[in-house]
């Protein structure tokens, strides 16, 4: 049943052109698409795999059932096994590595898999650690009420538009923005750090997925409670979290140690000296080359 209502939300984008088109209505993709992909960034991610930072409760359960919204199953669930894809990055036992099982299976299949991946062993640190959380259980248990009930105030508001604008498309494009971190950020991007993977630092995905793209930064020092490690690096979940600890929502905040900046930076000039010794091994230029040139 999971299976077929996943694939009767993607089939729905086929609506979009049939619908009315407004720019509001890419305004409420826009806001359903990354508010609730902070949602699952900053709770999923970085507080219940990682514990970057500590929450206030009540904040933790509104940006768990935000992420949960997300339809993207249970946040112990999607927690618990992105503890295993550290673990096992990119070697057997990693639910989602292109390197290991394909495409395919890496960007959708293992999601679906749930003769594999529906249940999580006991002695995993977000299961035994957070399991125990009335409110969280309770969003474990029944994941699917939230994104049931997102999609019913989305048609009582806004009719067809609404559903469609509003739910449909940006639940696509979401998922698509989260299962691309683990395979277009296992596959193309730059890598700043000498990591065991082969995790990627790519910009685009950093922007749909709400700063989660900065992927070699996340693996190198996986407790930061930033991915993106330098202003210039998009990190809109980051910008939430220092938010959220100016007002006291958030403390014990997870920073990059310098150490890791004085790797990246000892890599640049590594990357720079490489580049100058190829240029001086290339020598000058044939006289005839150049008169070519001229």
């Amino acid at each position: 049943m999971q299976v077929v209502l996943f694939w009767l939300i993607q089939a729905s984008v086929v609506v979009v052109p049939v619908v009315s088109f407004r720019w509001s209505y890419v305004g409420l993709w826009a806001a359903s698409h990354f508010i609730r992909a902070i949602g699952l960034t900053l709770a999923f991610h970085r507080y219940f795999a990682h514990r970057a930072f500590q929450m206030n409760r009540g904040a933790r359960f509104i940006w768990t059932l935000v992420g949960t919204a997300a339809m993207q199953k249970g946040p112990l669930w999607w927690a618990g096994h992105h503890v295993n894809h550290h673990r096992y990055s990119d070697r057997d036992g990693d639910p989602h590595s292109p390197a290991i099982n394909g495409f395919y299976y890496a960007h959708i299949g293992w999601f679906l898999n749930d003769a594999r991946h529906d249940r999580l062993e006991a002695s995993n640190p977000v299961i035994r650690d957070f399991s125990r959380a009335h409110e969280i259980a309770w969003l474990e248990r029944y994941y699917f009420v939230p994104p049931l009930v997102f999609a019913i105030v989305c048609l009582a508001a806004g009719g067809l538009p609404g559903l469609v604008w509003g739910f449909c498309l940006p639940t696509v494009t979401l998922a698509h923005a989260t299962f691309a971190i683990n395979t277009i950020n296992h596959m193309f991007g730059s890598r700043r750090f000498q990591t065991r993977d082969e995790s990627r630092n790519n910009p685009i995905t950093a922007f749909f997925a709400a700063g989660e793209g900065w992927h070699n930064n996340h693996h190198r020092y996986q407790r930061a409670a930033r991915n993106g490690f330098y202003w210039w690096e998009f990190d809109p979940t980051w910008y939430v979290i220092r938010a959220m600890s100016a007002v006291g929502l958030v403390w014990d905040v997870q920073r990059v140690p310098a150490r890791v900046y004085a790797e990246a930076e000892a890599q640049l000039n590594r990357q720079r000296q490489s580049a100058s010794a190829a240029d001086a091994d290339r020598g000058p230029l044939p006289l005839d080359l150049v008169e070519e040139i001229d």
